[in-house]
């Protein structure tokens, strides 16, 4: 107690997991829809104005197939995946 002021216990978080066989295959899931994606904008089937969108989205998953697995990178893949979905949604 400081002042009056009843503290509480500290909380213990435990670190977030992954399951790593669910993160590769939304890795695999998500390099798929990029390169139908890139196949649909070069065949002109996206539309022109998301092209800087599209570009920079590719540069962000790139980044991430490229990360070590965490439960951090998982969430980035839902995250992109949902972007790409949003952009291209073929």
């Amino acid at each position: 107690m400081i002042d009056g002021v009843v503290s509480a216990p500290p909380i213990e978080m435990e670190a977030p997991t992954i399951d790593e066989a669910d993160l590769k295959r939304e890795l695999r899931l998500l390099d798929e829809l990029l390169g139908d994606t890139r196949v649909r904008f070069r065949q002109r089937q996206t539309q022109f104005a998301s092209s800087q969108d599209l570009i920079d989205v590719d540069l962000e998953i790139r980044n991430a197939l490229a990360r070590a697995p965490s439960p951090e990178l998982q969430l980035e893949v839902r995250r992109l995946m949902a972007r790409l979905r949003a952009l291209d949604p073929h």
